[in-house]
């Protein structure tokens, strides 16, 4: 994943683990904000194809003792993948 920046600037790259670290961290706060009794059990960040990529969280339900899992696809920005057409 990249980060288009203006006027030509080097544009930031995320690895796996900044991709595992971001969604952790928006999903904890999600969790949190709603009261919901769930910690992560588990992250992985795959690549889906060209510029894609796949984030899947698993999570335990503290309360019913039971795991869950939420996917987020992440795509190419919407000008690179017109420009791929």
């Amino acid at each position: 994943m990249d980060q288009t920046k203006p006027h030509g600037e080097q544009a930031r790259q995320f690895t796996r683990d900044d991709c595992s670290r971001i969604a952790a961290s928006t999903v904890n706060a999600v969790l949190e904000k709603l009261a919901i009794r769930q910690i992560i059990e588990g992250i992985a960040v795959f690549p889906a194809g060209e510029g894609v990529v796949l984030v899947d969280v698993v999570m335990r339900d503290l309360s019913a003792d039971d795991t869950w899992a939420v996917t987020v696809t992440i795509p190419l920005p919407k000008e690179e993948a017109d420009g791929r057409e």
